[in-house]
């Protein structure tokens, strides 16, 4: 069993890095969300993408990243400067889904 602190959460839905593309990495696991789960952050909501194609240019979306966390990202963009969010910013997990 590993150590953990016991007020640690297992999940922070808020932005926890900002990479040099602009890609905004989350501390929620993407493994405790549906493949359907519709994100928002600043106000726009964010559906979950695997790839970059599969989206439009210009358009915003969250995929698994390759440390199972959600990232947040645009297609031919800069997610931190198109939702003007950086660390700390909060992800809402639409209750709907």
């Amino acid at each position: 069993m590993p150590l953990r602190f016991p007020d640690w959460p297992d999940d922070l839905a808020a932005v926890v890095y900002v990479d040099h593309f602009g890609n905004l990495a989350t501390g929620i696991r993407a493994g405790t969300l549906p493949e359907s789960a519709v994100l928002r952050l600043a106000g726009r909501p964010l559906r979950r993408a695997r790839t970059y194609a599969e989206v439009p240019k210009g358009a915003a979306f969250w995929y698994d990243n390759s440390n199972n966390l959600v990232e947040i990202a645009v297609n031919c963009g800069r997610a931190a400067e198109v939702l003007a969010a950086g660390v700390g910013t909060a992800v809402l997990i639409d209750s709907e889904n």
